[in-house]
């Protein structure tokens, strides 16, 4: 017979959703198979507590639960009470006939035998037609399900986020590993979906998927914001005043900067076209000027500044 769903998950007949999804969240944690690798035990107690979530969560499927449940087609129900006259008019007594087919007799129905007669109770008792989802002997769980998704993060460098990368995960003991496509532009963030590669589904289910969230590391010398790259350049403090010309780094090559005469700290110029390339949108680089103002000056050069403020 099978379980009774809310002792799987430890709550009572009359919670409320909102209780039973708090338990289900909790009891998820604990016996998740990424927390419990190996454990058969765990595994199998996880799958029962999904699939009494997977009925008890769904306001509809619930109520009909708790009608089969009223009559007895879960453990813990009525038939499990005593022999002889059940409730409802179910009468054990004449369970086993002797020619090997089960006989019991329902008050408005009369004696019936296998389980499809079983079947056409259930659905007058739910005032249904067509086959009940719950087919009586049997356990509700045996209804096609999706497997559970699994999820994983990969950390990449901000360079190999730009180009593109490959990588390989790992899915745990006795399980094979996966090469990862990274496309070229993923921001950190971003996920990838490997489809039909999470957790095997049951009775026939299409298996769950892996969801990967990619996690793009710092840089010493580029930021990024959508798909302008940001970066900075250091000039001296006679450099700032007459101008110059600095070599600096794009995300592909090399390229000379003119800083004018007289540029302040802080200023950002700009170096159309040296950003990112995504989806045929062209970014820009934003190169920060940054000012070196030296800490000691020697007396030639000190009298030199008071002279030019004079």
């Amino acid at each position: 017979m099978a379980k009774d769903f809310y002792e799987v998950l430890g709550v009572n007949e009359n919670a409320s959703q909102e209780e039973i999804k708090k338990q289900f969240r909790k009891l998820a944690k604990k016996y998740h198979p990424d927390r419990n690798k190996g454990d058969k035990t765990a595994e199998a107690k996880f799958k029962e507590i999904s699939e009494a979530n997977e009925t008890l969560s769904d306001p509809k499927k619930k109520a009909e639960y708790d009608q089969l449940r009223k009559y007895g087609a879960f453990a813990g129900g009525p038939f499990q009470a005593q022999g002889g006259q059940g409730p409802s008019g179910f009468d054990f007594s004449n369970f086993g006939t002797g020619d090997g087919r089960t006989r019991v007799h329902v008050s408005g129905f009369g004696d019936v035998s296998d389980m499809e007669g079983w079947d056409d109770i259930l659905q007058s008792l739910l005032g249904r037609t067509g086959r009940s989802r719950f087919d009586f002997g049997r356990e509700s769980h045996e209804v096609p399900r999706r497997g559970n998704d699994l999820t994983s993060e990969l950390s990449i460098s901000f360079l190999e986020s730009i180009k593109g990368t490959t990588r390989m995960l790992s899915l745990g003991k006795g399980r094979s590993r996966l090469r990862v496509k990274i496309p070229s532009g993923i921001e950190d963030g971003g996920k990838i979906r490997l489809a039909g590669q999470g957790e095997p589904g049951l009775y026939g289910g299409p298996n769950g998927d892996i969801l990967i969230t990619v996690r793009v590391m710092p840089d010493q010398q580029f930021t990024r914001k959508g798909n302008d790259i940001y970066s900075s350049v250091e000039i001296s403090f006679v450099e700032a005043i007459k101008g110059c010309k600095k070599n600096v780094s794009t995300l592909t090559k090399t390229v000379a900067l003119t800083i004018p005469p007289g540029t302040q700290p802080g200023t950002i110029l700009r170096l159309k076209g040296q950003g990112l390339s995504v989806n045929g949108v062209q970014g820009d680089q934003y190169v920060e000027i940054k000012v070196s103002i030296p800490k000691d000056l020697t007396e030639k050069q000190r009298k030199l500044l008071e002279d030019w403020e004079r």
